[in-house]
């Protein structure tokens, strides 16, 4: 069954992050807690972890595109 993980909430006032890089591939089999990507707010860097275990089926997402919280970001099983 494919689930997808959602780009989330970092803090109160961001609305929404640049992709800076993809930290897996499709394929890749992710645990919870893995940081998967890293992202960029209008002040720092951060890496966004895994919400929990799967295999990545699909991003849906590319480096350089600037997502909104709470849009689909990739696809597992």
């Amino acid at each position: 069954m494919t689930r997808q993980m959602h780009m989330p909430k970092l803090n109160e006032l961001q609305s929404d992050v640049t992709i800076a890089e993809w930290l897996i591939a499709v394929g890749d089999i992710v645990n919870e807690g893995k940081a998967i990507l890293s992202v960029e707010t209008d002040k720092v860097t951060v890496d966004v972890e895994a919400e929990t275990n799967g295999k990545v089926t699909r991003l849906l997402v590319r480096k350089g595109d600037v997502v909104k919280v709470g849009q689909p970001i990739m696809e597992f099983e």
